[in-house]
């Protein structure tokens, strides 16, 4: 099993794709559109889960997410930032943060959306 954190921006967004040790198998940023999300996952070895906080026009990245991995989660923002609170915050930190949260079943879930297998 893979993780992907996604910080969602206008234009792109920073990414990390670490696996079940926690071990960063990929970093970067990816264009925000369907081939940028297809591009940065593509030839990962094995599942892959992401998370992506529920902020903003969330919606778009996570249809593009639903259509390259088997599964999306929506982490709740005020919550993350509780439990992930550190002097130095940035952008950088943030994805990487959730993608360990997800990775330790820590994440604090945000729902919006039935899931596949419930529709």
């Amino acid at each position: 099993m893979n993780y992907l954190g996604v910080d969602y921006h206008k234009s792109f967004s920073y990414c990390t794709m670490m696996d079940e040790r926690g071990k960063v198998v990929k970093r970067g940023q990816m264009e925000n559109s369907a081939e940028g999300v297809k591009g940065f996952v593509n030839g990962i070895d094995g599942e892959v889960t992401g998370v992506l906080e529920a902020t903003r026009n969330w919606t778009l990245m996570y249809d593009w997410l639903e259509e390259e991995i088997e599964e999306v989660k929506l982490a709740h923002p005020l919550k993350v930032k509780a439990i992930a609170e550190a002097k130095v915050k940035t952008d950088k930190i943030d994805f990487e943060t959730l993608a360990h949260l997800l990775r330790c079943d820590l994440l604090p879930e945000r729902m919006f959306r039935q899931k596949k297998q419930d529709i």
